[in-house]
């Protein structure tokens, strides 16, 4: 299955998750046009901790902001390779509740 071109969010949680810087470059590099790859990868990319990274997808994985791919096996080791499950997320007004901006405030002015 491939990535949707877009995921829009309406439940504050999932969208509280994208504004984490760390998560938001995880999610980066994940989304097409880059390749899926395992938490070792996007560390060695994002010069952080594997178990860092490894946190970070799991609380992306558990929102379904990223999934599981494929199992790949690196020496004694095997890697679970995930890819971001949209292109482009977008967070949904009622996701930010009064805060958010209500059809009549989205109208085109013009």
């Amino acid at each position: 299955m491939s990535a949707l071109p877009i995921d829009i969010l309406h439940e504050p949680a999932r969208a509280a998750l994208l504004l984490h810087p760390t998560r938001r470059r995880v999610l980066e590099l994940l989304a097409p046009p880059h390749e899926p790859d395992s938490a070792s990868g996007v560390a060695r990319t994002l010069k952080l901790p594997r178990q860092k990274i490894n946190y970070h997808l799991r609380e992306l994985e558990d929102a379904g902001l990223v999934e599981h791919v494929e199992d790949r096996r690196k020496g004694n080791c095997v890697e679970r390779i995930v890819r971001a499950t949209a292109t482009t997320y977008l967070i949904s007004p009622e996701a930010l509740g009064a805060l958010g901006a209500s059809s009549v405030d989205a109208q085109d002015r013009f």
